[in-house]
């Protein structure tokens, strides 16, 4: 469990589902893992890696020892992808911090209005079912 590279998502988030549903079908190699930020694994695991008060508008990404979060960790996941996406969370991560989160913020405050949210946190599918953490 210690080296995982884990995604830490807002479980009710509508947005964020389908975030996690992009990761999963681009990461063939199938080396992440998700949680949401409503399970107590999660509290737990990001306690433990030093998030003191974590935010559900919020991504984090553990990559088995360091814990990114915002835009960063949308950029450090991209490089974990297939294809043309590890190109382009490299050309993402030459962006000045302020201006990707800048604009990380701007969608994480608005994403219950761009895609709605469900009353429950997303149950995997029998196939994601190991790769779901908490």
């Amino acid at each position: 469990m210690e080296n995982k590279k884990i995604v830490f998502f807002d479980g009710v988030c509508n947005f964020c589902n389908s975030t996690v549903d992009f990761i999963w079908n681009n990461n063939k190699k199938r080396n992440l893992y998700y949680a949401s930020l409503q399970s107590d694994f999660s509290k737990d695991k990001l306690l433990n890696s030093g998030i003191k008060d974590f935010d559900l508008k919020t991504i984090y990404f553990i990559d088995g020892k360091k814990v990114f979060e915002k835009s960063h960790a949308v950029f450090i996941i991209l490089k974990s992808l297939d294809g043309v996406y590890p190109i382009l969370g490299k050309i993402g991560l030459l962006l000045p911090r302020y201006i990707s989160d800048f604009f990380y913020d701007i969608i994480a405050k608005n994403r219950y209005k761009i895609m709605g949210k469900q009353e429950t946190c997303r149950i995997p599918n029998k196939e994601e079912e190991e790769y779901f953490l908490g």
